[in-house]
């Protein structure tokens, strides 16, 4: 179901579109308990409260959001405006801003699932600038990892409060995430039984808040169930950040590239911690208390040089532990940073590096190895480019010394032992006939072996090239993106 709220005509006190209907469309419900307040027959919005959601008005009514000082983010579905409205009620807007253009993504197709689908974003550029109002900008690059299921999530809107009435008055409620979001993710359901969007919310924001307090916007509501019937869904705004900043020619991700890499500007910071404060002032931009400059993903603009390293221990297994061929093990890594946070972690076997985590806690599970013995090493690096390695651990699989078949570290086919010369055909790692590889039965977990595109073994552009402090030190670990982990 699409959620705008579509009528035939309109009266200057909006008494048309108030009572008029909204078309549904059949989407399979997530099954909750009711829960109080509803977005459809909830919270109407006090003075100034969540001020970047705006009402859009034409020959329909959905909602949308500030996204930056000039751009509202809404849906494809909803109607072109000349003008958008800023306050707690469609008919009393605290501002009226002139529309410069809107834009729809061309992709979207109004026949698939009744236009309620990954590509339902649009969004309009305004005509001036809204510069006093604190802006909630997209949840972008890592800052996406927070949103998983059971979450709080915050939805807000100017649809109906009941069935398929009460239309035009800003309401919002905290309901909760129901499905995780990846990397590849398009679409995210919000919402629960009784808790959901509603006819006229469409285009409106979910917003989330992060740890430092500050709030993002990362849902675009698209349709649903029933008005409360069920959950909806949202596009993801992240989706809509390069189709908004390649065709307005305006950046609204301040602390992020256009890939998600940390790249924070002097405007990545000063965003609302409290859009619930109803004694802000319309006359000074509902000014309330704004956050420092954001640490979320990476160091903050303008912080001071990381010259101090990592720390990095396998916790597990313990140097000198034993294991029978083919038996699976997890090996556990510890990795900190005092200054920003550990980007990643890499695990090298016999000085091969094997495989990388980007997410804490540090796991690289189901290692599988073949008779031999074996040295571990885990390496970090953090924001700073500063690198560590642990102390080695050794393992043995099979019992002690060699069993004839080349495998590495097992005495008998080595570089430098009793005939693992490179190339000499007997199994030495380095030989073109009997590779590193061959002492593994299998290697699981985390890490580009897991990915057939190399996700770890690449960088996304203008993340960081293959002279980074850890490609240099090593030769071997290139990042896939930033992750913070404190």
């Amino acid at each position: 179901m699409c959620r705008p709220l579509w009528t035939c005509g309109l009266s200057v006190a909006l008494v048309t579109f108030l009572a008029a209907t909204a078309v549904k469309a059949a989407e399979p419900q997530v099954e909750a308990p009711d829960q109080d307040p509803l977005i459809s027959d909830g919270t109407p919005a006090q003075n100034c409260q969540w001020p970047t959601t705006a009402l859009l008005l034409a020959n329909g009514l959905c909602s949308g959001t500030l996204i930056h000082p000039q751009i509202v983010s809404t849906a494809a579905h909803c109607p072109y405006v000349n003008e958008i409205r800023f306050g707690e009620s469609g008919g009393f807007a605290e501002r009226v801003v002139s529309v410069e253009y809107c834009l729809r993504n061309p992709d979207w197709d109004p026949n698939e699932n009744n236009g309620v689908n990954a590509g339902d974003y649009a969004f309009c550029k305004l005509a001036q600038p809204i510069n006093d109002i604190p802006i909630t900008p997209p949840m972008y690059g890592c800052e996406l990892d927070l949103l998983t299921v059971g979450e709080p999530a915050m939805i807000v809107g100017f649809g109906n409060n009941e069935g398929e009435s009460g239309a035009g008055t800003k309401r919002w409620s905290q309901t909760v995430i129901q499905t995780p979001v990846t990397a590849q993710s398009e679409v995210v359901v919000v919402g629960e039984v009784g808790n959901a969007a509603c006819g006229g919310d469409s285009g409106g924001p979910a917003y989330y808040q992060l740890p430092d307090g500050s709030w993002r916007a990362f849902g675009t509501v698209s349709g649903g169930p029933d008005c409360g019937a069920g959950a909806d869904t949202y596009t993801l705004i992240s989706r809509a950040v390069p189709f908004i900043e390649q065709n307005s020619g305006i950046d609204v991700t301040p602390c992020h590239d256009i890939n998600g890499n940390w790249a924070p500007s002097a405007a990545c910071g000063g965003f609302a911690t409290d859009p619930t404060n109803s004694s802000a002032s319309w006359n000074n931009g509902c000014s309330t208390p704004l956050s420092a400059l954001s640490a979320t993903c990476g160091p903050a603009y303008g912080s001071p040089p990381d010259n101090n390293a990592p720390s990095v221990a396998i916790v597990n297994p313990p140097s000198g532990a034993t294991f029978e061929p083919g038996e699976t093990l997890d090996i556990e890594v510890e990795a900190e940073d005092a200054e920003f946070g550990v980007v990643a972690v890499g695990l090298m076997i016999d000085g091969e590096l094997i495989s990388t985590d980007e997410d804490e806690p540090w796991l690289f599970a189901n290692a599988s190895f073949g008779g031999g013995t074996y040295e571990l090493v885990a390496v970090a690096e953090d924001f700073g480019d500063n690198v560590t390695q642990s102390a080695t651990v050794v393992i043995t699989v099979g019992g002690s010394g060699g069993d004839g078949d080349g495998d590495p570290g097992d005495g008998d086919g080595d570089p430098g032992s009793d005939g693992g010369d490179p190339g000499d055909g007997d199994g030495g790692e380095t030989s073109a006939d009997g590779g590193f590889d061959a002492g593994f039965d299998t290697f699981g977990g985390p890490g580009f072996n897991d990915d057939p595109e190399g996700c770890a073994c690449s960088t996304r552009a203008g993340a960081r090239d293959s002279g980074g402090a850890l490609g240099v030190a090593l030769g071997l670990l290139v990042l896939a993106g930033l992750r913070r982990r404190r």
